[in-house]
């Protein structure tokens, strides 16, 4: 039985290492898994986990930048008292620890596997800061042993930073449904709803702004730092919604499996890790039989337009968008999505990864 390590960065909100976790313990791996919070450290905790069962537990304060420093102390502790054969770090800041103990320290690690969940161009504010995150990004892609990037922008962009194509692979964002269902929908062309972080980057204000002659019903499931915003205008605009503030992941699929309207995906471009970004509320949208309305800016968006699993506007134009809601062909959507979530489940995903 193959042990891994796990080292991450988590948020509220259930991702895709989250999912690579049960696939490894499905798979009968023991688990050692490492997990630190992403950005919000006030009244938070890093979590140490073997398996199902947490062993530590450990308090963060809110020490700005200094925390990102004793991130890669507290995980270069962990990894160097514990015993296993294959390391899994989810950004270049969980991978650098285990690649400068092995080279310096001589730990012995069969596989380091840089799990890229996306790529960020200027991640932080700072310009320093910046520069420091490529380097960091330069260093894993030399000495990792296999890299996955979710989107061929982001395979790209790494190959641009050096990274050699013969360890390199592409994995978009993998689906996890607890009770699979699908069940022919008839779709609502006039109720929409959007899930997940709701933030300036997402685009969600300004969609609504152009979708509010023609919404009968709007649901929001999700939390963010333009939450506030949104809930205003909803009220501002008298606009019938239902308001759901951080619920769990069980909670959306079973939303998302009964609604029979149109999912959103408003990326807009101002931040530009939306361009290299595989969403995996379009995946849920999908596979919960809800087609997607998305801009162009993701990858993912010419794929949808292909297979017509949704709606994709290249502007924000009220007339287009309508024309393209109107004319979308709903009929046996059931079976697209079906076939959407064979290719695109977690378990299927992952099993391309060589462990």
């Amino acid at each position: 039985m193959k042990t891994i390590f796990l080292n991450l960065h988590f948020s509220s909100i259930t991702g895709p290492i989250d999912y690579l976790r049960k696939y490894l313990l499905r798979q009968g791996c023991s688990v050692l898994y490492l997990a630190h919070p992403l950005d919000d450290y006030k009244n938070n905790y890093t979590y140490f986990y073997k398996n199902q069962f947490q062993v530590k537990k450990i308090k963060r304060l809110n020490l700005g930048l200094i925390n990102l420093i004793f991130d890669v102390i507290l995980s270069s502790k962990y990894i160097f008292f514990n015993k296993f054969d294959i390391y899994i770090g989810a950004n270049n800041f969980d991978v650098f620890p285990a690649i400068f103990l092995r080279i310096f320290f001589k730990k012995r690690i069969k596989k380091i596997i840089y799990f890229a969940t996306d790529f960020s161009e200027d991640r932080f504010k700072s310009p320093i800061l910046n520069k420091i995150y490529y380097l960091t990004e330069k260093i894993v892609i030399k000495y990792a042993d296999l890299v996955i990037s979710n989107t061929k922008r982001s395979e790209t962009k790494r190959v641009e930073y050096g990274l050699n194509l013969s360890k390199s692979l592409i994995i978009p964002n993998g689906l996890y449904l607890n009770k699979p269902s699908f069940k022919n929908k008839s779709i609502d062309k006039s109720s929409f709803i959007y899930i997940g972080s709701v933030t300036k980057e997402h685009g969600l204000y300004e969609l609504l702004e152009k979708l509010k002659p023609i919404i009968k019903k709007f649901i929001l499931i999700g939390d963010g730092n333009d939450w506030k915003r949104i809930i205003m205008y909803l009220k501002n605009n008298k606009i019938n919604s239902e308001i759901y503030h951080k619920k769990n992941h069980e909670f959306v699929i079973n939303y998302l499996q009964k609604f029979n309207g149109f999912g959103l995906a408003p990326y807009n471009i101002k931040s530009k890790w939306t361009y290299y970004c595989s969403p995996l509320k379009i995946n849920e949208y999908i596979g919960c039989g809800c087609p997607v309305i998305l801009s162009s800016v993701p990858e993912i968006s010419q794929y949808i337009e292909k297979k017509k699993l949704g709606i994709v506007y290249k502007k924000l134009d009220l007339d287009d968008i309508k024309k393209k809601i109107n004319l979308f062909n709903a009929k046996n959507y059931c079976q697209r999505s079906e076939t959407f979530y064979q290719n695109h489940n977690y378990n299927f995903l992952y099993s391309k990864i060589d462990l």
